[in-house]
């Protein structure tokens, strides 16, 4: 009898115990989301939505938490956070943020630059990073409209301005977003790298977003000739599955536009590091990101996510294995 009132009163507080631990963790949970509104300015419009987002966080913080031991074990090569994405479910990732529209190729007019073939290759740094050079803008979030296709070719037309004269000159973003349905893009609904490029040389120019400034959402086109700062005269696209001819322009030309795979969910939640995670596949592509320069192993990437993601706005990605399908469609504008 004495041995089943024991057992009895270990299972007690076994079950005590247990439940507290619980109890603690979904308490330090609550805390950190509480933190991440704060850090993040976090606003929900109804409960339904804070009880969803928090949700989402709950989800992600574990994986976060899970992923920085094998990090810390040494098994990847950079960790996670909660990162401005981090109260959101995959879906809703997927759908609010991820909108590049597939470039189809069109023999007939797409200008397919020979960079690796020409004598540029002899002459291209082991390594380069355009920031170091001065081209340093701020971080640039796209907020709630799908417009990464229309910051990548807006941010590589002001990195050839700056190899060119040294000077920083911001362009209209909101221009492109606006404008460019005439040439297939979707405003905030989504757009495309050759879209946009088609759309430039068509229309000549680019305003400067101190007098086109983005909305973050589709508006009526307000396009004014007379304040064009920068004449598209062509575009073109580099040699597919080619990460030696990023390198090479991104060298010669300057930061050059890419389409990239960004679903996975160890994308979203990226904090630092090299990213290496071999479920990014190069199948298809869904975001367009800049690529600022390279080192030895890993390319690095600017993002429209504002600062609280990834390294400040930046990622680097592993180099030389087509890793999220850097090299599938890589294109820039000639001015």
């Amino acid at each position: 009898m004495l041995k089943l009132l024991i057992f009895y009163s270990f299972c007690v507080l076994s079950n005590l115990n247990a439940s507290n631990m619980e109890n603690d963790s979904s308490l330090d949970i609550k805390n950190e989301f509480e933190e991440f509104k704060k850090i993040n300015n976090k606003k929900y419009v109804h409960g339904f939505d804070e009880m969803r987002s928090f949700k989402a966080f709950q989800t992600n913080f574990k994986i976060i938490k899970d992923h920085n031991k094998n990090y810390q074990d040494g098994q990847t090569s950079f960790r996670l956070a909660t990162n401005v994405m981090a109260d959101m479910s995959t879906d809703g990732y997927l759908r609010n943020f991820l909108r590049l529209l597939k470039s189809q190729s069109n023999a007939a007019d797409d200008n397919i630059a020979d960079i690796v073939g020409s004598a540029q290759m002899s002459n291209v740094p082991e390594s380069l990073d355009w920031r170091r050079k001065g081209f340093t803008t701020p971080s640039q979030n796209q907020q709630s409209c799908g417009s990464c296709y229309a910051f990548s070719i807006a941010e590589s037309i002001e990195g050839q301005v700056f190899k060119r004269t040294g000077k920083i000159l911001t362009l209209s973003v909101q221009q492109i977003v606006d404008c460019s349905v005439s040439h297939g893009n979707q405003g905030c609904i989504g757009g495309s790298l050759r879209n946009t490029l088609k759309y430039l040389q068509s229309t000549g120019g680019i305003m400067r977003s101190d007098d086109y400034k983005y909305a973050s959402k589709k508006g009526k086109c307000q396009f004014v000739g007379d304040l064009s700062v920068v004449n598209v005269t062509s575009w073109a696209i580099l040699p597919v599955n080619d990460e030696q001819a990023i390198q090479a322009a991104v060298a010669h030309i300057g930061p050059v536009a890419v389409s990239i795979n960004a679903t996975p969910k160890t994308f979203q939640l990226y904090s630092d590091g090299i990213y290496d995670d071999v479920s990014c596949l190069s199948t298809s592509v869904n975001h367009a990101m800049l690529v600022m320069g390279y080192g030895k192993d890993y390319w690095i990437l600017k993002n429209w996510w504002g600062a609280r993601w990834g390294e400040s706005g930046y990622m680097r990605l592993k180099k030389g294995s087509n890793l999220c399908g850097i090299a599938n469609y890589a294109a820039y504008a000639i001015v």
